[in-house]
């Protein structure tokens, strides 16, 4: 068969990137979307992955909706070219409209259960919806789960072997903190936010009174705050976490990165709270490895405790016995893609 992976955000490319590499050692056919966001592109060329520009992201909200029919004409004409079976994505509107037009199954992997658009429009057209077993919403007969999160894909033992070389080449000093901060643009962040610039600095200033500390940050930082700047390829950042001493950030996929790679996390922002989606639910309360904080004087308490003792061989244990329960979950989802 022929498959359309649709990517929008560097993630999508790491959840997919062994399962389309298994797909094609069983003989399928393999064609990347990609849109031109982010640092998406970056990735992809420092991966020597082939790819097809689709369109360019949109920040604002009008900009995204005026923008929309001209994208799907250009997917739409890649597609009749290319000839899918299949088109994959996160959970992409452009790609289940183009799907049904030409023909094709679409499968969506959602794993937000707050994001309407996904829950009331992608959903109810796309040929399946794969989600992690943990997903607190029902598609009915197109619903399959999968044991664990999508970021097994990518973090589990079995494919990614953090090497700490990179680290050194780099420059990162040990012990460090990483703080992540994204720029909160997307349409499911609408009315939604994260640390504010007092906060971030406040907290850059209390951490590096105990060790090095590293931002990642969608936004430009202020100029007192640049010289501290991952300097790493962003091909690169799971390694960077899994060294890293303590994780503290608004991202919603970071902090399940730093998690599930063994490095106590923090996640602080306004999903937080008592609708809080499933998977950081999952992770704090039955694996202990991420706390998931709203408040802000909470989050500068907890990361005090952290940084008087080393809590990383801890987290380290539990990342162990999560991937022990959970499987492969890239052979998991394959077979559900070659059987659709």
């Amino acid at each position: 068969m022929t498959y359309i992976f649709e990517l929008n955000h560097p993630k999508h490319y790491y959840q997919f990137k062994y399962i389309m590499q298994m797909l094609k050692e069983d003989g399928h056919k393999i064609h990347v979307l990609a849109r031109d966001k982010d640092v998406l592109l970056n990735v992809l060329q420092e991966e020597g992955v082939p790819y097809e520009i689709f369109g360019v992201h949109a920040k604002t909200l009008w900009s995204k909706i005026s923008a929309t029919p001209r994208l799907v004409m250009h997917y739409l004409k890649i597609a009749k070219r290319v000839k899918p079976d299949v088109i994959v994505s996160k959970a992409s509107l452009y790609g289940v409209l183009v799907a049904r037009r030409i023909s094709a199954k679409s499968v969506i992997f959602p794993d937000s259960e707050v994001v309407k658009l996904t829950n009331y429009i992608v959903a109810p057209m796309c040929t399946c919806v794969v989600t992690p077993e943990t997903f607190g919403l029902d598609f009915g007969k197109k619903h399959k789960r999968v044991k664990g999160f999508f970021e097994n894909c990518y973090l589990a033992p079995t494919v990614l072997k953090p090497n700490e070389e990179i680290v050194r080449q780099y420059g990162l000093k040990r012990p460090y903190a990483l703080l992540r901060f994204v720029g909160w643009n997307a349409n499911h962040d609408v009315q939604n936010s994260g640390f504010s610039l007092e906060q971030k600095r406040a907290l850059l200033h209390m951490l590096e009174a105990h060790m090095q500390v590293y931002i990642s940050s969608e936004k430009k930082l202020p100029e007192d705050m640049e010289p501290y700047r991952l300097p790493t390829p962003s091909a690169v950042i799971h390694h960077v976490l899994a060294y890293a001493d303590l994780y503290i950030g608004d991202s919603q996929t970071m902090a399940t990165e730093a998690a599930l790679l063994g490095t106590p996390a923090i996640r602080s922002n306004s999903f937080v709270g008592p609708n809080d989606m499933t998977n950081f639910i999952v992770l704090e309360k039955e694996y202990g490895l991420l706390k998931n904080i709203r408040e802000y004087e909470r989050v500068v308490t907890e990361a005090q405790e952290m940084v008087k003792r080393s809590r990383k061989a801890e987290w380290e244990q539990k990342r162990e016995t999560y991937f022990e329960k959970v499987g492969d979950t890239n052979r998991e989802i394959t077979e559900i893609l070659e059987n659709i």
